[in-house]
């Protein structure tokens, strides 16, 4: 069943708060949860929350595994070959859509197209208008040694550089949430909405869930 996702406005909070922890404590989290492809360790653990304040989209993801890769530190490279969280969104009206993808240290890769083939980079320096905090700590589970990580992300309106896009406020979309991690000695491909394909393939527009900016 596709997913559905009512995105909260934060506008009205903005002037007073400007801490993205704070600001996103008003989100509720959402959970990756749906392992299409091969068999994924249960200790990851992905959940993530999302809000907007009209000309702005709000991002945390919060993050458990056991291996934490972040080598690529130049945006529009592999990214996905690290411990990389997802965020895939077409804009009503347009038949494309934006990927962007994050690795721990902010490093981000993001286009625009129609499929995974046919796709235009944004260049560097809008890519550099996105705000990201993150932070990371060693937790003990039984035996076990994991990584939690956090990244706090701020998309703003101007990254949509493909869109005649003035707000966010009473708009709808279509979406999807990921992680993966190709390069990981466990790679593994967690979805938010259900995507059903022989091997891994975020780029299926047909199963993003569909999300409406309140």
């Amino acid at each position: 069943m596709k997913k559905y996702l009512k995105v909260p406005n934060l506008n009205s909070s903005l002037d007073n708060e400007i801490n993205l922890e704070h600001l996103l404590e008003k989100a509720n989290y959402q959970y990756l949860d749906q392992k299409p492809w091969g068999n994924v360790d249960d200790a990851i653990k992905v959940r993530f929350k999302i809000a907007h304040g009209n000309n702005a989209i709000y991002l945390y993801y919060d993050i458990t595994e056991p291996e934490m890769k972040a080598t690529y530190l130049n945006h529009n490279e592999a990214i996905c070959r690290d411990s990389c969280v997802e965020f895939f969104i077409g804009l009503e009206g347009e038949t494309n859509y934006y990927n962007f993808e994050f690795n721990y240290l902010g490093s981000c890769l993001a286009a625009y197209g129609e499929d995974r083939y046919d796709r235009k980079r944004i260049d560097k320096g809008t890519i550099d208008l996105i705000e990201v905090e993150s932070n990371s700590k060693r937790i003990k589970q039984g035996e076990r040694t994991l990584f939690n990580w956090g990244i706090f992300i701020k998309i703003p309106i101007e990254t949509f550089v493909f869109s005649e896009l003035k707000t966010f406020a009473n708009t709808a979309a279509r979406a999807n949430f990921y992680k993966c991690g190709d390069d990981l000695l466990q790679p593994h491909h967690i979805t938010w909405s259900q995507v059903q394909s022989d091997k891994p393939d975020f780029h299926l527009q047909s199963y993003f869930g569909d999300i409406v900016f309140e």
